[in-house]
């Protein structure tokens, strides 16, 4: 008999032998090869994944055509001579490994571009095939098509990617953590506030440290866990819900262990949700807002003190009025008020100046701050009138030993424009609770008690005396 004889009578004992071990019919791609590579069995399946007919591949020995563009061995070919370690290497670049199911069979996986529809990915295992000796007489080779899922996962990546992408280059500081509160994104300009590399966050529990001296929740942490309780906890009077997103807060706060002095921020969370509903992560977004509040101050504070000497205005001393009565009322204790009208300021602006009379009235502002203790208070009331509040004096005596110390350090000449100048003061002097238990009435006695004072001969004072047939208060 003829070798081609041969070949083909053993082809047939081998096609014979895969029908009766059931290969016929299998839904999977699959063909076999005999001893002499040649391929004897080409299904239906993997017609239609190869594009090529069994008629035209069996009894071939390249089976490589339908796969690859180059002459090379398929995973078959290396199963049938042994899967030499140097062969898998060159072929499979280290991505072959043994089956875990099948005896000697090896598997990989590889995308096959020429295959139709724009290629395909495969995952492919090779196994021999034995006579009942136990000898190789041939290797199947079946394949998966994992397309999809490859695109999937692709795409998966690419928009995992793309998102990195997005929250890396977005200039709003933000992180974002996962269902087990790990984080998994902290930008570039997070790093930038917060002054922390996102190297020593990404994977960590641990983010509530670059804004709190000691462990706690941070607002994505009680968002991802829906603790709404908890954010009244840990942001009272400074948190809302809010407007745009639902289930999301958003707070102000001071973090005084920021880099530069510390930061004042706003802040919003907001729950990340999947592809069925659930809650799977949360975002939080910083937005560095201490020049607002800076600017914010600087307007309370005008609107607070006087623009030229920097006093407590009148809406100033009314509050510390208003407390230092209802202190004094439970306490028991005294309050002097002091009404303070300048003497000789008007020829000093009438001759140098407003520029000069403003001068003026800086310096007095540093003398009578400096003439009293810190709880008191020092207001500027008018264009030359001050009013002094002398909180739990000791007496009258201690109020009139203070006032005479104003009128010394008032009366002290100053240097203004390269030239000497020199004013004094008349001030009016009314007790609570004796005078008035009330700050406008208060306020209109010692306004009284300066005038008598200016009437007496100026830059001295005078406390409040009621008329005989008039009641204190």
């Amino acid at each position: 008999m003829s070798d081609a004889g041969l070949h083909g009578r053993c082809a047939d004992e081998l096609g014979e032998r895969l029908v009766m071990q059931g290969f016929k019919g299998l839904p999977m791609p699959m063909f076999v090869i005999d001893e002499a590579h040649r391929v004897v069995y080409w299904n239906l399946p993997c017609e239609r994944i190869t594009g090529i007919p069994a008629d035209f591949m069996v009894g071939r020995t390249g089976a490589w055509s339908a796969f690859y563009s180059s002459q090379r061995p398929v995973m078959a070919d290396l199963v049938l001579t042994g899967c030499q370690p140097e062969d898998l290497d060159r072929y499979y670049r280290g991505n072959a490994r043994r089956s875990e199911l099948i005896e000697d069979g090896w598997e990989s996986e590889d995308f096959f571009p020429q295959l139709p529809g724009g290629g395909k990915w495969l995952v492919f295992t090779a196994a021999p095939l034995r006579d009942e000796a136990g000898r190789m007489v041939g290797v199947v080779e079946t394949f998966r098509d994992v397309t999809p899922q490859k695109e999937a996962e692709q795409a998966a990546s690419e928009g995992a990617l793309l998102l990195s992408e997005i929250i890396q280059g977005c200039p709003v500081p933000m992180f974002v953590i996962d269902a087990q509160h790990r984080v998994t994104h902290w930008n570039r300009a997070c790093e930038s506030i917060v002054g922390v590399p996102a190297e020593q966050m990404i994977g960590s529990r641990q983010h509530w440290w670059p804004f709190y001296p000691e462990p706690r929740p941070v607002m994505a942490d009680l968002v991802l866990d829906a603790a709404v309780g908890d954010v009244g906890k840990f942001y009272a009077g400074k948190f809302q819900p809010s407007a745009l997103i639902a289930g999301a807060w958003e707070a102000r706060d001071h973090f005084p262990q920021f880099p530069g002095g510390g930061r004042w921020l706003f802040f919003t969370a907001a729950p990340l949700n999947g592809a069925n509903g659930h809650v799977i992560g949360a975002v939080e977004t910083l937005q560095d807002i201490s020049e607002q509040k800076s600017y914010e101050a600087r307007l309370e504070s005008l609107a607070r003190h006087d623009l030229l000497t920097g006093l407590p205005n009148r809406t100033v001393l009314d509050e510390r009025l208003q407390w230092a009565f209802s202190q004094a009322a439970r306490d028991g204790r005294l309050i002097a008020l002091a009404f303070l009208d300048l003497d000789r300021f008007k020829p000093i602006n009438d001759e140098m100046g407003h520029a000069a009379g403003d001068a003026v009235l800086c310096e007095l502002a540093r003398r009578l701050t400096a003439a009293v203790r810190d709880v008191d208070t020092v207001a500027r009331v008018g264009g030359d009138e001050f009013v002094v509040v002398l909180w739990s004096p000791d007496s009258l005596e201690a109020v009139e030993g203070v006032v005479r110390r104003i009128i010394t350090t008032v009366s002290q000449p100053m240097e203004v424009a390269g030239r000497d100048v020199q004013v004094g003061c008349s001030i009016g002097i009314a007790l609570y609770p004796a005078h008035g238990t009330d700050q406008g009435s208060l306020l209109s006695r010692a306004d009284a008690a300066m005038y008598l004072a200016k009437a007496a001969g100026r830059n001295g004072y005078c406390v409040h005396s009621p008329p005989p047939d008039q009641p204190a208060a």
